[in-house]
């Protein structure tokens, strides 16, 4: 039975003390565990190829992933290496600061400097210096962003220090950031459960704290008291054992008028040990004064009696991923059925890449040279030629002992820039020869060896007449380069031959879905009577992130794909709904070269990653199809570009103030390179096989003192990439000019 343990009037007294004591709360008790640990984002030791899409395990599970390679093999100095390693042996609080800092100051263009500063912010929350612990862990934050074994600790320290903003965006990213990404491969199974409790519930603790102290000063009034509720209630499901949470929610409770609800949190609290132990019991002896109940009732027995009652009612739709309806499974109907109704469509996707990506062979698609070239390996012995006849493309590849070996092609792959090919063997595998075509450069080159890391086995041509899995196509490039990949056995350990696709390249159904309920709803439909269209993606009524998940299908790099209950591997047959939020492996994980040392991605497999770090993504709900047109109608096209000819309509669609302001904002000829949005803010920063391509990091800004910390080569400058005989210094200079005119023309712009 519920008490009316307060009067209204004593209520309103109160009012102002739970915004005091909300303020003198720090951080949760509960937490200080996590504070104390110098938790690493990641095993230091280890990291996963970034260059190459892989699909690594067939039918593999995120929770058996393979074992990563050592990524400290790439740094080259021993003496960085024995300084990097030191710093995970220090056990001590203030030793670790020092040896951090004495690698920040030894090694300032390490590749490792975000964990350094980790370590260092971690090790000051430790000792009490909540202050530099933020420096340290901006600094951090700034190379690598998705970190929420930092963001966590570190909201907590901008909490101590009063600066909520700050604190609710960190704790905000880190929640985003543990349903985004997989388990660090540092902790077991068991380990990261507990550890991801914990994240959640002191990111739920901030967010809520941060949410009272702004509906109680008035400034969110109940709205804001309301969100507050919902969060600390989510942080005290987490962790029960948290008196912080608890405490916070009690207040809360109090400043909605909840006197019942404030009482069984308070007595909750009570019960912990702790320095909110002795608050807690403030408040309930304030509430056991003005009890009408008993007054022979013992206090004890009044805390035991809201002891007994749940703080949080059990949470009725917990998380457990993507639900699915229950049903028979659309039909796939193939590409060939939409061109039917949908002529100008099917005809612009036909100029698309999509289609181009994996092709059964005709002679008039193949773009490479044939014409008896040859291929030389790094000693200048020719290791493969490559020749036709009238009908059929064919290449000879030499083995380790020099017996030559003849494949036809009978697939092509891609056609842009670049065109590998592929044999079918008798058994039906499909392989992908090691040599690709490059059209720029009118060469050919040996493409696992620009893409793997140094010793791999199939980047030696010679090797490849022993068709090792690794070459497998299905299995290594199938998943993003052929439509509806499916597991055709039950075995557990599916291999290259038990795979087989649908369609080659990209179909209609890899965007758009199942399509056999909306053709038949279509072919049933009577004249003049409009039927429902059955679509499970109308691309138009999407948010941003389900669009960029279905692009992310085959642009996410760092996705973990496992197959569905059928062997589906880049497809599903749901009802409803054919598309996954597949979760992605820790950055941190990834080789070395995957990156710029300013934590910017480097290779161009990472493209849907750099985008969604974007301000464009996060705030602006900026998705792929504002700026790319799957149906071109021009073949041309190769980008697939929305506004081929008018490129900076890209961004003047959402920034349209820029239109007027110019020059005024690119200190550039209104019609010159340096004017093009893209020339500052989507450099060609990132690499792909034989070019530089754009990053899109879409609000990239050029950085002189990124660039002049790690040079050009592993900070690349917009301003430098055309102004190559110019240096840091008049970088600079010319940066800081731009500012202030910039901000007095777009103030000027917006007044009119």
């Amino acid at each position: 039975m519920q008490r009316n343990l307060l009067s209204s009037s004593l209520i309103l007294g109160l009012f102002g003390a739970v915004l005091y004591s909300a303020a003198q709360i720090g951080g949760p008790p509960g937490s200080t565990d996590l504070l104390r640990q110098n938790v690493p984002s990641q095993n230091p030791y280890y990291g996963v190829e970034g260059e190459s899409q892989l699909l690594d395990q067939l039918g593999g599970s995120p929770t058996k992933r393979p074992k990563p390679k050592r990524i400290l093999d790439e740094i080259s100095d021993p003496g960085e290496r024995r300084a990097f390693e030191a710093l995970h042996q220090k056990l001590a609080p203030q030793e670790r600061l020092t040896a951090a800092q004495q690698f920040l100051k030894d090694y300032p263009q390490s590749w490792f400097l975000w964990q350094a500063y980790e370590i260092a912010a971690k090790a000051s929350i430790d000792l009490g210096d909540n202050k530099s612990a933020i420096q340290f862990g901006r600094q951090s934050l700034r190379i690598m962003p998705e970190n929420p074994l930092l963001q966590v600790p570190l909201a907590e320290a901008e909490t101590m220090e009063g600066n909520p903003a700050a604190a609710t965006q960190d704790a905000r990213q880190a929640l985003e950031a543990l349903d985004l990404f997989l388990p660090p491969a540092a902790f077991s199974e068991k380990q990261w459960t507990s550890l991801d409790r914990q994240l959640r519930a002191t990111s739920y603790y901030v967010l809520a704290k941060a949410a009272t102290e702004e509906g109680v000063s008035g400034a969110g009034g109940e709205r804001k008291l309301q969100e507050a509720e919902d969060v600390a209630s989510k942080a005290v499901r987490l962790n029960p054992s948290d008196s912080g949470s608890t405490y916070l929610l009690g207040l809360i409770r109090l400043a909605r008028g909840n006197q019942a609800g404030a009482a069984i949190a308070f007595a909750a609290a009570y019960q912990q040990a702790g320095p909110l132990k002795e608050r807690a019991k403030q408040h309930l002896q304030t509430m056991y004064a003005h009890s009408p109940s008993n007054p022979q009732e013992r206090f004890d027995a009044f805390v035991r009696d809201l002891s007994a009652a749940e703080v949080v009612p059990p949470d009725t739709n917990p998380p457990q991923g993507t639900k699915h309806a229950r049903g028979s499974a659309p039909a796939y109907a193939g590409s060939q059925v939409c061109q039917g109704c949908h002529q100008r469509e099917y005809a612009g996707w036909l100029n698309s890449g999509h289609t181009k990506m994996f092709r059964t062979y005709k002679f008039e698609n193949v773009v490479g040279d044939f014409n008896n070239a040859i291929y030389a390996d790094e000693t200048g012995k020719v290791v493969a030629r490559f020749t036709h006849d009238a009908t059929q493309h064919y290449v000879d590849i030499a083995d380790t002992l020099g017996k030559w070996h003849r494949y036809r092609v009978d697939y092509t792959v891609g056609a842009k820039w670049q065109q590998t090919y592929a044999t079918r063997l008798p058994n039906g595998e499909i392989q992908v020869i090691p040599l690709q075509y490059n059209r720029e450069q009118k060469r050919w080159i040996a493409f696992w060896k620009m893409i793997d890391a140094p010793g791999s086995e199939r980047a030696q041509v010679t090797n490849f007449p022993k068709l090792s899995s690794e070459t497998a196509y299905l299995a290594h490039c199938g998943s993003c380069h052929t439509s509806q990949l499916r597991v055709t056995t039950n075995t557990p350990t599916p291999e290259p031959k038990d795979l087989a696709f649908a369609e080659g390249g990209i179909n209609c159904e890899m965007c758009h879905g199942p399509a056999g309920d909306h053709v038949a709803s279509m072919r049933l439909a009577k004249a003049g009577y409009k039927p429902p269209l059955k679509l499970q993606v109308e691309f138009g009524k999407l948010n941003n992130q389900d669009y960029v998940a279905i692009c992310g299908q085959c642009h996410l790099q760092s996705q973990w794909l496992s197959t569905g209950p059928e062997g589906e591997i880049n497809y599903r047959h749901f009802p409803d709904t054919f598309y996954v939020h597949y979760r992605s492996r820790p950055y941190g994980e990834f080789a070395l070269r995957a990156f710029n040392k300013d934590g910017r991605f480097r290779v161009v497999s990472f493209i849907v990653e750099a985008f969604r770090r974007t301000a464009c993504y996060q705030m602006g709900q900026a998705q792929c199809g504002h700026c790319h047109d799957l149906h071109p109608s021009d073949s041309s096209n190769v980008r697939d570009l929305k506004f081929l000819d008018h490129p900076n309509q890209m961004c003047l669609q959402c920034h349209p103030t820029y239109a007027t302001q110019l020059t005024a904002h690119t200190h550039h000829a209104a019609e010159s390179e340096g004017s093009r949005c893209t020339a500052c803010h989507m450099p060609k920063v990132m690499s792909s096989v034989m070019f530089k391509t754009m990053t899109h990091t879409i609000d990239d800004i050029p950085d002189a003192e990124m660039t002049a910390r790690y040079g050009q080569e592993y900070s690349p400058n917009a301003c430098l990439i055309c102004h190559t005989d110019k240096g840091i210094p008049w970088l600079r200079q010319e940066l800081s000019k731009w500012k202030e005119p910039e901000r007095k023309a777009l103030a000027a712009s917006s007044a009119r």
